[in-house]
Order: structure tokens, then C-alpha cells, then sequence
């Protein structure tokens, strides 16, 4: 291959420009290596301060910097062109006095410079400003602001509004936590509501004056809440008594009593409301319903849960009517056992139940005999073994009508 001439080198400006790099490069190595002891003046820029060695100070004070950690300045280094004429922010050390910090508050604080490349002559600024103030924390409950909330006159009712979470932690400088006053999320609403909300929305801290707290130095552990206005629709419901124990073929609709209310007024979420017909006012146990000493009763109204009792009733009392009726005493001997399980033979052992208590209608009362009475022993919520054990049993006249047998009675039985 023919090497080209210098002078068609001379003629191309690409090898002119390699050329001129190659002739700068040997003229700086030749300045360095034959004036090593020459000095310069240079300014390095975007040094960061460095705040470390306060720590151990401030943490005695209880302090913490607020303000100006993240200060950066220039520093001037005059040193032999070898030593400085590459400088980084990283080879100079910059540190600030924190002497004169006795406590919360915003200090200038004096710089020094140091560096192994030459010597320092001048930093800009000379001094930083800090602030700094002790970290502390307190709890505020959090309150509800909401514009145009209103229901439905007559068929809805507003139940409490709350916040969840019902109150936040703010932490902060002392100084930055003593101007506020109260934590608040706000919510507007256009019409009138029938139904329950959920609303999010922003926790915003307020000072003594209702105006925002704006600090980049307050956190809070949480920065939205979520507002709950329950809304309940109010209807009228039936009162009824409930019977438990009741015998088989009596004759329920026949047992006469009144009710010192016959309704009430309740209020709840649209979905519990939808789905109930009545309130049971309370339950009577026939086997407890002794009509002969006793015509009245009083229960405590116990409404589902999330139900309101609009009109505040407390008791109902209920009033049977007792004209015609009369007790006897018999001896039960008629027993059958039912649902007996396969496999098993079941015997009784119990052969009387004596001095039962029966009330009824007088003119039942007069002719009714133990003959008219089962006592029904039923095993089919039992787990059967073999054994002998005592059961209860229910008692009942089922072609007799208005008649049942007080109290609760039980008999052995042989299970083998």
C-alpha cells in the first residue's frame, strides 16, 4: 500500500484536525514536564457541605436540621498546575461549625474547606443558613365538613357521619405542629341522598384561623379518609309475639291477648329494610304460660342490628285474655317415642309423669282426661348408645283444643 505524502496530509482537513489534537496534547505534556512547579487558580463548583459531623451534636440538643441540609458552594484552590488542574467536588472537603447551635432555630453557620491539592483561598458562600427545631408528633381527630348533605323528609334519617380513620398521627418540627389546629376532610354532595355513601377524600390540616398548614416538614400517616354517611329509610312495622314449645294441634290462633303497641317505627340501610316484615316483639314459652296467676308480660324491644327505634319504644307489654280459663292436675302414663334411630329398641322407663299442671278452657278443664294427653319422647337430635338416659319430652292433646300442660318434664329411657 502507497503511504500518502505530507503534503496531500496537508491538503485534508480531516488529517489537519488529528494532526492539531496530537500537537496540543504534546505541548501541554511539554509545559507540565518543564514547569512542574507552576501554580493556578482554580474554582471547583457544586461541592456538597457536609453536615455529618453535627449529628452526635444536634441529637443532644433533640434537634433536627429542618432546613439547609443539601447546601452546595464554591471553592477557590491555588496549587501547582499537576496538583489542581483536575480538581472534583469530591476531592475537597467542606464542613460547617455547628458551635454556636444552642437550640431551635435558624443559624448562619461559618465553612472550612480542606483539600491534599494546594491550598484553599476563598469559599463562596462563607457561611450557610440552617434551621433546625426538635421532631415531635400528636394525634388529631379527624372532622367531617360536608356541603349540601341533607335526606328525604319523613321516609329517611341521617345517621351519624364519621371518618375512617377517625384520627391521624402528624409528625413535624415543634414550631411547624403548634400552628395547626384540627384535621378536616371536606365533601360535597348536589342532592339529597336515600342511599348510604362512601366518599374519599383528602386530609387537610388547618391552622387556629381555618386556613390550610402548607410544610414540606409535617407528614401525616395518612393523606386521604374515608367519610361514611349512613342514610336510613324509615318504615312502619308490625309487632308480634313469638311462641316456642307450643303443643302439636294447638290451636294457637284461638289464644287471645292485645299488644300495648300493634306497630313501630324503625329506620335502616335500604338492603335490611327491604328484607323484614315484623318485629318480634319477644317469645312465650308455653311451658311457662301459667294463664292462672299470670295475664301480663313485658319484653325489651331488641332490634336487628344497624336498626334505629325511631319513636324510642322501649317495652311492650302484652295482655292475654284469661276470662273462661281453669287448671287441673293429672297423671301422664301415654308415652311414645318417635325418630327412633334404626338398628336400636327403644323402652321407657318412666312409666307416670305425675302432677302435671294442665290449663285450658273450663269446660275442657271439667272433662279432659290423662287418656287425652301423649307424652311424645323424641330422639331425633339425639346421637344414640346404647344406655339408659334421661330425654326430654313434650306433652300435647292434639284433639282437645285449648288445653296444654305447664312445665318442663323429662323421662328415662332404655336404648338397646
Amino acid at each position: 500500500m502507497k503511504l500518502p505524502s505530507l503534503s496531500g496530509i496537508l491538503k485534508k482537513p480531516s488529517y489537519m484536525v488529528i494532526l492539531s489534537l496530537l500537537i496540543a496534547v504534546l505541548a501541554w505534556f511539554v509545559v507540565i514536564n518543564t514547569a512542574p512547579d507552576q501554580e493556578r487558580l482554580v474554582t471547583v463548583k457544586n461541592i456538597p457541605v457536609n453536615t455529618t459531623a453535627a449529628t452526635t451534636a444536634l441529637r443532644t440538643l433533640g434537634l433536627n436540621v429542618i432546613e439547609g441540609a443539601d447546601r452546595q458552594v464554591s471553592v477557590q484552590v491555588r496549587g501547582r498546575v499537576v496538583e489542581v488542574g483536575n480538581l472534583k467536588p469530591e476531592d475537597i472537603q467542606v464542613t460547617a461549625s455547628f458551635s454556636n447551635v444552642l437550640g431551635p432555630g435558624t443559624y448562619d453557620l461559618r465553612l472550612t474547606a480542606a483539600t491534599t491539592a494546594g491550598t484553599v483561598t476563598a469559599i463562596s458562600p462563607e457561611t450557610i443558613s440552617m434551621t433546625f427545631d426538635r421532631e415531635s408528633k400528636k394525634e388529631l381527630p379527624v372532622s367531617v365538613d360536608i356541603t349540601g348533605l341533607s335526606v328525604p323528609e319523613n321516609d329517611y334519617i341521617l345517621g351519624s357521619v364519621s371518618a375512617s380513620p377517625a384520627t391521624i398521627t402528624v409528625r413535624g418540627p415543634e414550631k411547624e405542629l403548634a400552628r395547626i389546629s384540627r384535621a378536616v376532610v371536606h365533601a360535597e354532595l348536589g342532592e339529597p341522598l336515600t342511599r348510604s355513601q362512601v366518599i374519599s377524600s383528602d386530609v387537610v390540616l388547618l391552622d387556629n384561623d381555618e386556613k390550610p398548614v402548607e410544610s414540606n416538614h409535617v407528614t401525616v400517616d395518612f393523606n386521604t379518609a374515608d367519610i361514611t354517611i349512613p342514610v336510613k329509610r324509615k318504615v312502619e312495622l308490625p309487632l308480634r309475639l313469638s311462641f316456642i314449645n307450643v303443643p302439636d294441634g294447638f290451636p294457637l290462633e284461638e289464644l287471645e291477648y292485645t299488644l300495648s303497641n300493634d306497630t313501630i317505627v324503625v329506620a335502616a340501610q335500604e338492603r335490611s329494610i327491604a328484607n323484614t316484615t315484623e318485629i318480634v316483639a319477644g317469645a312465650i314459652d308455653f311451658e311457662d304460660l301459667d294463664l292462672t296467676t299470670q295475664s301480663t308480660y313485658t319484653f325489651q324491644i331488641r332490634l336487628p342490628e344497624d336498626f334505629v327505634n325511631v319513636e324510642n319504644i322501649e317495652n311492650v307489654m302484652v295482655e292475654f285474655n284469661t276470662e273462661g280459663l281453669a287448671s287441673t292436675y293429672l297423671n301422664l302414663r301415654d308415652f311414645y317415642v318417635i325418630n327412633a334411630p334404626g338398628g336400636f329398641t327403644v323402652t321407657p322407663m318412666t312409666q307416670t309423669l305425675y302432677n302435671v299442671k294442665i290449663i285450658g278452657d273450663e269446660e275442657l278443664i271439667k272433662s279432659v282426661k290423662s287418656g287425652d294427653f301423649m307424652v311424645t319422647i323424641d330422639l331425633s337430635d339425639r346421637e344414640v348408645q346404647a344406655g339408659q338416659y334421661e330425654v326430654p319430652v313434650s306433652i300435647s292433646a292434639p284433639t282437645q283444643g285449648r288445653v296444654w300442660a305447664l312445665g318442663s318434664h323429662t323421662a328415662v329411657v332404655y336404648i338397646q
